[in-house]
């Protein structure tokens, strides 16, 4: 954990640290749709070399609330599947499903990937952000606990290959539209999902 006593005039004393910063990051994009980190140093009070000092880059930052975001969205869909007591297959195209449905609907993400594109490219599948290879181990996480309970049959790839496809294809869904100009087709997201993991 990073801690920095800011020494300017105006806010001598004042200490931050990285979940500070990754609370206030969170609450500017759920408001915003977006990080700008002027507003952040405002809403910080500290300066803008503090805040680098602290968070690293702006990617980190903001790949880490998007990823919080997700994480927090992959669990309620992960508990919604629990709680109909699904296994296997049908249990991971649900999580899903639902995992799709509520971030095509999430209006600060979307906003985010309208306005700037580039910028969520970049962040979204970059290796500084890390968004698209935590995706992938928490989706080899569900693979494997599907494994464990014997309500999934053997792999055709390993779990690793099975899970990098599976987020592949669910970001090929929700953001079709800012990659290539399609528009997402859930029902085929579905059919190429199936198509990489065991038969019923």
């Amino acid at each position: 954990m990073v801690d920095v006593r800011e020494r300017d005039s105006g806010t001598r004393g004042r200490v931050i640290t990285y979940p500070v910063a990754l609370r206030a990051a969170r609450r500017r994009f759920v408001a915003s749709g977006g990080l700008a980190m002027d507003q952040l140093t405002e809403d910080l009070w500290v300066s803008r070399a503090t805040l680098y000092r602290v968070v690293g880059s702006r990617d980190r930052l903001l790949g880490d609330v998007l990823w919080q975001l997700a994480a927090r969205t992959l669990d309620r869909a992960r508990h919604d599947a629990d709680d109909a007591a699904m296994g296997g297959v049908d249990r991971l195209l649900a999580v899903a499903q639902r995992f799709d449905d509520e971030v095509g609907l999430y209006e600060p993400l979307q906003k985010y990937l309208a306005v700037d594109p580039v910028d969520a490219t970049r962040v979204l599948f970059g290796a500084t952000a890390r968004v698209h290879v935590r995706n992938v181990e928490a989706w080899a996480e569900l693979i494997r606990r599907e494994q464990e309970t014997g309500d999934l049959g053997p792999l055709q790839f390993s779990v690793a290959e099975t899970a990098f496809a599976f987020v592949r294809i669910g970001e090929s869904v929700l953001f079709g539209s800012m990659l290539a100009g399609i528009e997402p087709d859930r029902r085929l997201g579905e059919h190429l999902r199936r198509t990489v993991l065991p038969m019923d």
